[in-house]
């Protein structure tokens, strides 16, 4: 095993596929990731406005189950 050839053979056949153009990607990943952050933080904040609501109703007894 430790004489073993284990690099990869290099492809000679992809001559005739082309590079990618560079293109410019500007401010879009940064204006995502900033949205994301902040759309994060709101759905995070609505759930503990809900679960503090449902703790306090629990712990003040106004919740009725059924009907």
């Amino acid at each position: 095993m430790k004489n073993d050839n284990l690099r990869a053979d290099r492809d000679d056949d992809l001559d005739h596929f082309a590079p990618r153009p560079a293109t410019k990607r500007g401010n879009s990943l940064v204006l995502q990731v900033a949205s994301g952050v902040f759309l994060g933080g709101l759905a995070l904040w609505l759930v503990q406005l809900a679960a503090t609501s449902l703790y306090a109703k629990l712990m003040l007894g106004t919740v009725t189950f059924g009907g």
